[in-house]
């Protein structure tokens, strides 16, 4: 009975032994400890991400739905949700035509974040969720109403974010072994990972 129960505890585990976790995701660190909704999967992938190196990091994200929500949250921006814009601001602003951001030109914006914002938030890891700490934030992982008339060209655009937040939000995470915050915004995915996060954002201290 013994060398069975040996035997069955060796294909459970793998020849890392016990401690050799299998992840469903092919990610090289355990899968978040159960129960674990979403938005804590998020938070538990986004450390062990961060502190695995940029090349797991950058694959959290969805670079397409990046480029549409930026590009659809500017609108909102000039319509009101930022407060204090310039007029350079309004003019650079009210000159889009609601075209996305390509793919690639997000994943070399938000790859720069790597240092700057995710291994600052991270540090040395003991990360925890909440809600983002600003108001700005915590509008994130809201519908997006419908725009005034003369905005019609969004309208695509708007659904097509709102269908990306249906059952995703945003999240805020904050650790205890590194410094401030950041609010991630994530969306569902049929995958093994179940989620893709589609935009950062600083959230203070």
């Amino acid at each position: 009975m013994k060398a069975a129960a040996l035997v069955a505890l060796a294909l459970a585990t793998g020849c890392g032994g016990a401690g050799a976790i299998k992840n469903p995701t092919g990610d090289p660190w355990p899968p978040a400890p159960l129960p674990a909704a979403l938005p804590d999967r998020v938070v538990w992938d986004f450390e062990h991400a961060t502190l695995a190196g940029p090349d797991r990091w950058i694959e959290l994200f969805d670079f397409a739905e990046v480029g549409a929500f930026e590009i659809l949250l500017r609108r909102y921006d000039l319509l009101g949700r930022l407060t204090d814009l310039t007029d350079e601001d309004k003019a650079e602003l009210a000159a889009e035509d609601g075209t996305p951001y390509p793919p690639e030109r997000e994943r070399r914006n938000v790859g720069k974040f790597y240092k700057l914002l995710a291994q600052r938030t991270v540090g040395t890891g003991g990360c925890v969720g909440a809600a983002p700490h600003w108001a700005y934030n915590r509008k994130l992982g809201e519908m997006f109403e419908p725009l005034p008339p003369g905005h019609e060209a969004y309208e695509p655009l708007r659904q097509r974010i709102n269908a990306q937040l249906e059952g995703g939000g945003v999240i805020g995470i904050r650790c205890r072994g590194g410094a401030k915050g950041l609010a991630l915004v994530y969306s569902p995915r049929r995958s093994a990972r179940g989620y893709a996060i589609i935009t950062i954002y600083d959230d203070g201290p």
